[in-house]
């Protein structure tokens, strides 16, 4: 096993073009992402296969899963279900990570 470790803190930049997905590791089995937005940017709905953590590193926002809504902020860890729709917009700047796993 090697370990590897990433500095994410240059990462840290934002777009007013929309969200920013930032691929940081893909080893076939397991997908990290990591998602800044600016306040008032969301993350287009869609549905993945996989089950997907949502950590957020920073800021505040909101999930929502299907019919459901919750609020997000730092420190807060959501977990989604494969096969569920969601979307993630952000109340203020947000960086989040997401893990996708099968």
């Amino acid at each position: 096993m090697t370990l590897s470790i990433l500095d994410t803190s240059h990462l840290a930049s934002l777009t007013s073009e929309g969200p920013r997905p930032t691929p940081l590791l893909d080893t076939g089995k397991v997908r990290a992402l990591l998602l800044n937005l600016e306040a008032g940017q969301s993350v287009s709905p869609c549905k993945m296969s996989s089950t997907v953590l949502y950590y957020v590193i920073e800021g505040r926002g909101h999930l929502r899963v299907e019919e459901e809504q919750g609020g997000l902020q730092t420190g807060s860890l959501a977990v989604v279900p494969p096969g569920a729709t969601r979307n993630i917009s952000a109340e203020t700047r947000m960086r989040v990570l997401a893990v996708q796993i099968p």
